[in-house]
């Protein structure tokens, strides 16, 4: 019996153009990547999943045209939310 073979791409996801170079491990973290950079957002305006990357941080939203900096690959950083959850403490605090 013939052995079936997957689909060329399907393990690698989107780092698949990428081939056998770069190794496994570098190939699968782009992949993860860039599937949560394109995935949908939601807007801190309107609150709606339409925000979408037009550039290296710069992150606009579809629907109301709101347009504000965040990270590289995901609209708010792990580093911006201590600094937001910081400010709300200090600000409960007074």
């Amino acid at each position: 019996m013939a052995k079936k073979f997957t689909k060329k791409g399907r393990i690698s996801r989107s780092a698949g153009r990428f081939g056998p170079r770069y190794g496994r491990k570098d190939r699968k973290l782009v992949a993860d990547l860039e599937e949560r950079m394109r995935a949908p957002h939601v807007c801190s305006k309107c609150a709606r999943p339409a925000v979408k990357r037009i550039g290296t941080g710069i992150w606009k939203c579809s629907k109301c045209g709101h347009t504000f900096a965040g990270g590289t690959y995901i609209p708010s950083t792990s580093v911006g939310q201590t600094l937001l959850r910081t400010m709300k403490n200090l600000a409960e605090a007074k």
